[in-house]
């Protein structure tokens, strides 16, 4: 299957990966805050969602759904990226994409 990366593992993100490894593909999923790659690496979801539990569960177990700190670890071999990062305003409503 395909080789996936998931930048950013918010509610966006975090369901993105889990549901596209539950339908087979090789997904790995980066944050920057350590603490939480940790808790998602053993399974502990922080959103509520109907079964994200189970399916982020499943990954685990079958080795497709990884959780690493940084995008560089997750981009390496990725065929393709998916950047799931918050995109903040600016004072006038537009995007401001310096961050």
């Amino acid at each position: 299957m395909t080789r996936l990366a998931i930048i950013g593992t918010g509610y966006v993100g975090l369901t993105t990966g889990v549901c596209f490894a539950h339908l087979g593909h090789d997904v790995v999923c980066a944050d920057i805050d350590a603490q939480k790659v940790a808790k998602l690496s053993r399974g502990e979801v922080p959103i509520v969602e109907h079964r994200l539990d189970e399916l982020l569960a499943e990954g685990l177990r079958k080795g497709n759904l990884r959780f690493v700190v940084g995008a560089a670890a997750a981009v390496a071999d990725a065929e393709i990226v998916f950047l799931c990062v918050p995109t903040p305003q600016g004072d006038d409503g537009s995007a401001d994409l310096s961050y």
